[in-house]
C-alpha cells in the first residue's frame, strides 16, 4: 500500500501558482533536478556487513584501482521538529544507515525522499553506543566512538540525485525485497526485531511502524521535560515493550501522551543493549482512545479498520452464525441468521439484532474449549440471539469475512447482555488425553487445544494463560529451525535444550498433533526442563504459564513465567539431598564500585596496558570491564579478576551462575572464561560457560549454571580469565555472580 504525503505535494503546488503569480513581473528560475555524478557500487547492507564490529577510516573498496567505496539511500528521517538531532538516516533497497553530522536544519535540504549518493571512503564507520553509523572519531569509555562529521565533510563528500520522492511504500519485514525506488516503512512487531547478524544491522535506523501499540504513559505525561530527554515506554498487546527517545528540546515536548491504542512510526535506534525509537513528530503517533472498553468500536468501524493492524473492544448484537462446512462466506447462502446454527466456533455480530445482510456483519471466533464458547455458541445457548455482546480481540478476517479474533475466551474479555461467562455445564473433553480448560492455572488449556486455537488465527497471541501436556520430544534445531518429520525428535537424550514437544497424551509421536514450548537462555524453565539434561521428564506432565504463540513452526507456548512439573516419565534425576541456597553472590549491578575484596591478577600485559580490568557504570548498572582494546590496538594480554574465597565446607553440589554481555567477539571465547581453584592452589580449573552472549550487541544474558560439584565440601575461589591476542582484543562486561549449592 503506497501513502502519498499530501502535505508535501500541496506546498509544492502552492508554490507553483506563487512562481505563476510572479510571471508578470519578472521569469522565475527554472527548477534544476540534481544530478549526482557517482553511481554506488555497493548496498548499505554490504557495507555495514564489511565493517560489522569496527570503528575505522573507510579504506578504498579496491585499493589498486583507487575506487572508493560508494553508497546511495534515500532520506527517511527529519529534524524539522527537534527530536531527531544531527542526523540524517538514509535508506536503500537492503538496509538503512545514520549519518551523523555536525548540523541542524537539514531538513530543509534534505526532505524524505531525497535520494544521496555517498562516498564513504575517508569517512568514519564504526558505532556510537551500539548503534552503527557514519560519523567521525571519538572515544567513550576508552573505546573507539563515533562523533558528529563535519558538515563540509559531509558536503564534499555526498551529491543529491533527483528531486525528493517522498511516496512512502509500507512493506514486512520478512518481504524479499524491499523497494528501490521508493522511501519504504517496515511494518513489524517488537518479538519480531532481530538480536543479531546480518537481520540486526539491517534494521538498524530503518523506519519502522507497530500497530496495535499503545504508550504507557499515556494520559499521564507528557512526551518530556523541558531540555531533559528521556524515555517513554510503548507496549504492545503482548506484553512486549519498546522504549521511545524523546528530546526536550523538541517542539513537541510538552504535549500530553494520547492515551488509547493505535499506530506509531518511527526511526529504529539503537543504544546500549537494545532498541529504540526516534519520533520524527507527532505525525507519527496515530494513536486513539477508540476501541477502549469504555469506547468500543461499532460494527461499523471495526469493518473499516480489518487486517490494518487493529485490536480492541467492539459493541454489537449476536444474530447468527456461519453454516457447517463453509470456510469462506460470500454469500447469504452460507450464513445462518437466528439460533438454528450448526456450528458452535462462531457467531455473526451486528450492529442491530434485526440486521440480516452478511456484509454489514462480523464473524466472531469462539475460542475451542473456552468459557467464550461454552456460554455463547448458538449450538448449545440459543437464546442469546439478539442479546447485546461487547467483546475484545483483534480485527483480522475470520471465514473469509470480516471479524473478530484472538479472543482470550474468558469473562475478562467477553461481556453478554444477561449471560455469566463460564457458566453452564462443563466443556466435554476430547476424546482421549487431557480435558480442556479455559486457560486458568486450575483449568489449563490442552495441547491439543492450544494447537487448534493458533492454527485458526495464525499468530495471535494469548499472554499469561496456563497450558498443560505430556513432554513427548523436542525439535532438534541443528536439523532445521522448525518442526519437520526430520527434526522432530521424540527420544532422549536430546541434542539441544532450548525446546520441548507438549502433546495430550504422553506416548504421541506425530510432532503434528504436539504443540512447542520455547525454553529461555538462563531461564530456571531451561534448567529444569530441558530434555538434553534431564532425561527424566520425558513423558512427564507438564503445567505451564506463559504467551501462547507460534514457535520453531508449531503452535506452541513461548516466554514462560511459571510452571509445575508432574508425574510420568523415567527416572526423575536425583535430587538434591537438602534445601538448595545461596552460598556466595557479588558484582551487583548497583554497586559503584568493584568489591574490595575482589583482586586482580595480571599475568602479561602488553603494549600501552596499565590494567585489563576495570568497573564501569552504565546508566546506573555497574559492571565487571575487561579489555585490551587500546588506541584503535588488540594487544596480547592475560589478567584475572579472583573472588575471595568462598567456603563449600559441608555442601554436596554446588553451581556458579553470572551474567555477561561481549558485543566485539573475535577471540573472546578461545582465551577467556571462568576459572575455579582450591583455596591456597595455584592452578586455576577452566570450565565450560553454557551460554555466551550474542554479538552484535551489548545485551546482558545469564551464563547457564556452571556446575561446581567436583569443588563441593571444599573452600575455592573463582576467576574471570581474560585473554586477547594481536588478532583480538574483545571487550567482556560480568556482574550478578552467585554461588549456590544443597548440603
Amino acid at each position: 500500500m503506497k501513502i502519498k504525503n499530501i502535505i508535501n505535494s500541496a506546498l509544492a503546488v502552492m508554490g507553483l501558482v506563487g512562481l505563476a503569480s510572479c510571471q508578470a513581473d519578472m521569469d522565475a528560475p527554472a527548477l534544476v533536478e540534481p544530478k549526482a555524478t557517482m553511481e554506488a557500487n555497493t548496498t548499505i547492507s554490504d557495507f555495514k556487513t564489511a565493517f560489522a564490529d569496527q570503528t575505522v577510516l573507510c579504506p578504498m573498496k579496491d585499493a589498486e584501482t583507487q575506487t572508493p567505496y560508494i553508497i546511495h539511500g534515500r532520506v527517511i528521517s527529519s529534524d524539522a521538529t527537534g527530536n531527531i538531532y544531527k542526523s540524517i538516516v538514509i535508506q536503500d533497497e537492503t538496509a538503512a544507515l545514520t549519518l551523523s553530522v555536525n548540523q541542524g536544519s537539514t531538513y530543509t535540504d534534505y526532505r524524505i525522499g531525497q535520494e544521496i549518493v555517498l562516498n564513504a571512503t575517508g569517512l568514519y564507520i564504526g558505532y556510537y553506543n551500539g548503534l552503527q553509523q557514519i560519523g567521525w572519531l571519538d572515544e567513550y569509555n576508552g573505546e573507539p566512538s563515533l562523533t558528529f562529521l563535519a558538515w563540509d565533510y559531509f558536503l564534499a563528500h555526498s551529491e543529491k540525485n533527483g528531486f525528493p520522492n517522498d511516496d512512502v511504500v509500507y512493506v514486512g519485514q520478512d518481504d524479499e525485497q524491499w523497494p528501490s525506488e521508493n522511501p519504504y516503512c517496515i511494518v513489524t512487531t517488537f518479538s519480531a526485531l532481530p538480536a543479531s547478524g546480518e537481520d540486526f544491522r539491517n534494521m538498524q535506523s530503518q523506519l519502522v511502524e507497530f500497530r496495535n501499540v499503545y504508550f504507557e504513559e499515556g494520559g499521564k505525561e507528557t512526551y518530556a521535560p523541558y531540555q531533559e530527554s528521556v524515555n517513554r515506554t510503548l507496549k504492545d498487546a503482548n506484553g512486549g515493550s519498546l522504549t521511545v527517545r524523546t528530546s526536550g528540546y523538541s517542539n513537541f515536548y510538552n504535549e500530553m501522551i494520547p492515551e488509547g491504542t493505535g499506530t506509531v512510526r518511527g526511526i529504529l535506534s539503537y543504544y546500549g543493549d537494545g532498541w529504540q525509537l526516534l519520533l520524527r513528530g507527532l505525525g507519527d503517533v496515530m494513536i486513539t482512545k477508540e476501541g477502549q472498553k469504555n469506547e468500543p468500536y461499532t460494527v461499523e468501524r471495526a469493518i473499516e479498520l480489518q487486517n490494518q493492524g487493529a485490536a480492541g473492544w467492539v459493541k454489537g448484537y449476536i444474530v447468527g452464525s456461519v453454516m457447517a462446512g463453509v470456510n469462506t462466506v460470500t454469500s447469504n447462502d452460507q450464513v445462518i441468521f437466528g439460533a438454528d446454527a450448526e456450528m458452535d466456533n462462531n457467531i455473526l455480530v451486528a450492529a442491530s439484532p434485526d440486521v440480516k445482510d452478511w456484509t454489514q456483519c462480523l464473524a466472531v471466533e469462539l475460542p475451542q474449549g473456552s468459557a467464550f464458547r461454552e456460554s455463547v455458541n448458538l449450538v448449545k445457548n440459543p437464546d442469546v440471539l439478539g442479546k447485546s455482546i461487547l467483546v475484545n480481540g483483534s480485527l483480522s478476517s475470520f471465514l473469509g469475512m470480516p471479524g473478530i479474533t484472538g479472543n482470550g475466551g474468558t469473562a475478562d474479555d467477553v461481556e453478554v447482555d444477561g449471560v455469566t461467562i463460564g457458566g453452564g455445564d462443563t466443556p466435554t473433553p476430547p476424546a482421549e488425553g487431557l480435558p480442556n480448560g479455559d486457560g486458568s492455572e486450575a483449568s489449563p488449556y490442552s495441547a491439543s487445544q492450544v494447537n487448534a486455537m493458533t492454527t485458526v488465527t495464525g499468530t495471535n497471541l494469548y499472554t499469561g494463560v496456563w497450558v498443560n501436556g505430556y513432554i513427548v520430544g523436542y525439535v532438534d534445531t541443528g536439523i532445521k529451525s522448525y518442526a519437520t518429520d526430520e527434526s522432530s525428535k521424540f527420544t532422549v537424550p536430546a541434542t539441544v535444550a532450548t525446546n520441548l514437544l507438549l502433546a495430550n497424551t504422553p506416548n504421541e509421536t506425530d510432532w503434528n498433533k504436539c504443540i512447542s514450548v520455547n525454553l529461555p537462555s538462563g531461564s530456571d524453565a531451561r534448567t529444569q526442563l530441558n530434555l538434553k539434561d534431564n532425561a527424566g521428564n520425558l513423558g512427564k506432565l507438564l503445567t505451564i504459564q506463559g504467551t501462547v504463540t507460534r514457535y520453531v513452526g508449531l503452535s506452541g507456548v513461548k516466554e514462560p513465567t511459571s510452571f509445575t512439573l508432574g508425574e510420568g516419565g523415567g527416572d526423575t534425576p536425583t535430587p538434591p539431598t537438602g534445601d538448595e541456597t545461596v552460598v556466595y553472590s557479588s558484582l551487583g549491578k548497583t554497586l559503584t564500585a568493584m568489591p574490595s575484596d575482589w583482586t586482580i591478577d595480571n599475568v602479561s600485559l602488553s603494549g600501552s596496558l596499565t590494567n585489563v580490568w576495570t568497573w564501569k557504570l552504565y546508566n546506573n548498572s555497574g559492571y565487571l570491564n575487561a579489555s585490551a582494546f587500546v588506541n584503535n590496538t588488540a594487544n596480547p594480554s592475560l589478567a584475572y579478576a579472583i573472588s575471595p574465597v568462598i567456603d563449600l565446607t559441608g555442601y554436596k553440589t554446588a553451581k556458579a551462575s553470572f551474567r555477561h554481555a561481549a558485543k566485539f567477539q573475535t577471540t573472546l571465547k578461545e582465551l577467556s572464561g571462568f576459572v575455579v581453584r582450591e583455596s591456597g592452589s595455584t592452578t586455576w580449573t577452566e570450565m565450560t560457560i553454557p551460554e555466551w552472549p550474542a554479538a552484535g550487541a551489548w545485551t546482558f544474558v545469564g551464563s547457564g549454571d556452571i556446575d561446581l560439584s567436583a569443588f563441593a565440601g571444599k573452600k575455592i575461589q573463582v576467576a574471570f580469565k581474560y585473554g586477547s591476542s594481536a588478532e583480538g582484543a574483545d571487550t567482556w562486561e560480568i556482574n550478578d555472580i552467585e554461588i549456590s549449592g544443597s548440603k
